[in-house]
C-alpha cells in the first residue's frame, strides 16, 4: 500500500478520492480531474510527502486549465502573506468590507486593567465583532481551545472595561478543532477557518467574490508583495485597473522585469469573467 507522508511526519495511506476533493472544489472539470486524478496515481510513490503530492497534482492540472489551477493553490497562497501576521490581518479586514461590514484594524483599547490590541473590528447590521486573527505561514497546524480560551478571556476583559461588542470571532488560515469549536460556539464565538463553517469558511468568504489575494500570482516575489503592501494593494483584481506603467511603478520593477505578472494577470482576467484560461 502507498503511503502518504504528513506534515506532522505521520504516515497515511494514499487516498485519491482527497485528491480529487481539491481538484474539484478548484473549479475544474469532472473529466478533467478524473484525467489529473489518473496521472497522480501513476506517478505517486510510497513515502512521498503531501507537500510534494500536491505540487505534482498542480502542475498536472494546470496543464489543462490554469485558471483552476491557481484556485487549488489558494491556501499556499495566503501563506506567502507572510512572514509575519499583520498582512492577514489587512487581508482580512479587506474581505469583510467586501462583504459590507465596517472594519477598522489594530485597534489598542482598555480591559480591566490592561490594553488590548485588537487585531480587527468589524461592525455590520448593529453587530460589533472583536476579532482575533491567527495566521501561520507553514501547513500543519491548526487552531484549538488555547486559541479559543485565549480570545474568550480577552473579549470578557473588554467587556468589562466598558468596550462594546457582540461577539469574539476567531479568523484563521489554518483548519480549527472540534473541541475548539464546542467550547466557542456555545457560548457565542464566531469561527471562519480553513474549511469551517460549510458554506461560509475562509475560502467560500474568498471564492464568492474573488477575493484572491496578490499572492496567488506566483510571479509575484516577496519584494513586490511588500511594494504592493506600502500601496494597500491585497487583492490580485487591483492590478487588473493598472497598465503597464503604473504595474511596473506599483511592484517596484521595471517594464521588461515584470512580463511574467503581466502574463499571470491575463490568465487572472480569464477568470475574472469566468472564462478558461487558455
Amino acid at each position: 500500500m502507498v503511503s502518504v507522508i504528513k506534515r506532522s511526519g505521520d504516515r497515511e495511506g494514499f487516498d485519491p478520492d482527497k485528491v480529487k476533493s481539491s481538484l474539484l472544489r478548484s473549479g475544474a472539470e469532472k473529466k478533467v480531474v478524473d484525467e489529473v486524478v489518473k496521472k497522480v496515481k501513476a506517478r505517486v510513490y510510497d513515502g512521498i510527502t503531501t507537500a510534494r503530492l500536491y505540487r505534482l497534482a498542480y502542475r498536472l492540472l494546470r496543464e489543462y486549465d490554469r485558471c483552476s489551477a491557481k484556485r487549488f493553490c489558494l491556501k499556499e497562497a495566503i501563506m506567502r502573506l507572510g512572514p509575519t501576521g499583520y498582512p492577514f490581518e489587512r487581508y482580512v479586514a479587506r474581505v469583510l468590507d467586501e462583504l459590507g461590514y465596517e472594519t477598522e484594524i489594530n485597534l489598542l483599547l482598555k480591559g480591566v486593567k490592561v490594553v488590548h490590541e485588537v487585531d480587527v473590528c468589524a461592525e455590520k447590521d448593529g453587530l460589533r465583532y472583536m476579532i482575533e486573527c491567527k495566521y501561520r505561514n507553514m501547513p500543519g497546524y491548526t487552531t484549538g481551545l488555547k486559541e479559543a480560551l485565549y480570545t474568550r478571556a480577552r473579549f470578557c476583559d473588554l467587556l468589562e472595561g466598558g468596550n462594546k461588542f457582540s461577539n469574539p470571532w476567531i479568523f484563521c488560515n489554518t483548519k480549527i478543532t472540534g473541541t475548539a469549536i464546542r467550547y466557542g460556539e456555545h457560548l457565542g464565538m464566531k469561527f471562519t477557518s480553513w474549511g469551517y463553517p460549510s458554506g461560509k469558511n475562509l475560502q467560500d468568504m474568498i471564492e464568492c467574490q474573488s477575493m484572491y489575494p496578490v499572492t496567488i500570482l506566483k510571479s509575484v516575489t516577496q519584494k513586490m508583495k511588500c511594494e504592493l503592501a506600502k500601496k494597500d494593494i491585497i487583492f490580485a483584481y487591483d492590478l487588473l485597473d493598472l497598465d503597464k506603467k503604473q504595474l511596473s511603478k506599483a511592484v517596484g520593477k521595471p517594464i521588461e522585469k515584470i512580463r511574467p505578472v503581466v502574463r499571470e494577470l491575463d490568465e487572472l482576467l480569464g477568470m475574472k469573467k469566468g472564462q478558461k484560461c487558455r
